[in-house]
């Protein structure tokens, strides 16, 4: 069931349409789709027609007093504005996180890569003489990269639980 407030703007869109159909304007677009407005403004009387009219409670004014109001009404635009402060403190979160997820994937490689480079020299250990320590090399490059990459991860980590502490200080 439709509230007062609804069926006084269905009214008015009945209005509305009746006074565009009937305006020499309008006549003169030779406008003529599936849906007229005719359609239009038999849908919304249907749709009054259909509402109960006893929780319809009139007001003080007169049909034409309210359309006179309903057309002086101003539109308001309510805009949220967002702090710049909020703003930057949701940059700092969404960075941290995104570094912090960053970060653990490139230590989860890194530490695959010492792996991979541990399990190499042995074998390459185990030709006698001829081994070359290259790949020993290799692994201490993956590990420190790794050890680098779980700094990255716990300073994001840490930026990102500072960002959201200011939250309760607000």
């Amino acid at each position: 069931m439709l509230n007062q407030n609804q069926r006084r703007r269905l009214e008015a869109i009945d209005r509305w349409l009746r006074e565009i159909r009937d305006s020499q304007e309008f006549r003169q677009l030779e406008y003529s789709p599936d849906c007229t407005l005719g359609d239009a403004i038999q849908a919304v009387g249907e749709l009054l027609d259909e509402q109960d009219h006893c929780d319809y409670k009139p007001t003080n004014f007169t049909d034409d007093q309210w359309h006179s109001y309903l057309e002086q009404k101003p539109v308001m635009h309510i805009r949220r504005v967002i702090p710049w402060r909020k703003k930057i403190n949701s940059f700092i979160l969404d960075a941290a996180s995104e570094i912090a997820i960053l970060s653990l994937l490139t230590t989860g490689f890194m530490v695959v890569g010492t792996i991979f480079c541990h399990g190499i020299d042995r074998i390459e250990e185990s030709r006698g003489e001829e081994y070359q320590p290259t790949w020993i090399y290799n692994a201490k490059i993956f590990e420190g990269s790794a050890i680098a990459s779980i700094a990255v991860f716990l300073g994001a980590s840490l930026t990102g639980a500072c960002a959201a502490g200011d939250k309760n200080n607000d």
